[in-house]
C-alpha cells in the first residue's frame, strides 16, 4: 500500500524528534502496532487520534496532514518569523515571486514536491 502524506510526515517527525513508535504509542494511549500501521499506510487514524498525535509531537494538525509547511501556529513561531509572515502576506504578487525565487535555493525536496510549490511554479511560468 502506498504511504500517505500523513504517514510520511509522521515517520519524518519521529526521526527528527528521536522518538520511537513505542514511545508515541504510550503517549497516545495506543499500541506500537497501531502506530506502525499508520506509518506504513495500512490504516488511517481517526480524527481524535490525529489530534492526540499532533499534541504529543507538538505540531499542528495541518502540518501533520501536509496542509502546511509550518509546524505550529504563527503565534508559536517567534517574533521574527511572525513578522516575516505578516510582511509576506501584505506583499504584492510580484514581490512574493521574488521572495520565493530566493527561497527556492534553500528548499528541501519534500517542500519542492508540495502541491503549493507546484502551483506556484506553474503560476510563475505563465506570468
Amino acid at each position: 500500500m502506498e504511504r500517505s502524506v500523513f504517514s510520511n510526515i509522521l515517520r519524518e517527525l519521529l526521526d527528527t524528534k528521536g522518538m520511537s513508535q513505542k514511545q508515541l504509542a504510550v503517549d497516545c494511549e495506543t499500541t506500537e502496532a497501531t502506530i506502525s500501521r499508520y506509518i506504513s499506510g495500512v490504516h488511517k487514524p481517526e480524527l481524535a487520534v490525529v489530534v492526540k498525535i499532533a499534541q504529543v509531537l507538538n505540531v499542528s494538525i495541518d502540518y501533520l496532514c501536509g496542509l502546511t509547511d509550518l509546524s505550529g501556529p504563527k503565534e508559536l513561531l517567534g517574533a521574527e518569523l511572525t513578522t516575516l509572515i505578516r510582511c509576506f502576506e501584505r506583499a504584492s504578487q510580484r514581490d512574493k515571486r521574488l521572495v520565493w525565487g530566493i527561497l527556492e535555493d534553500y528548499m528541501i525536496s519534500r517542500e519542492k514536491g508540495s502541491p503549493f510549490w507546484s502551483s506556484y511554479r506553474a503560476e510563475t511560468e505563465t506570468a
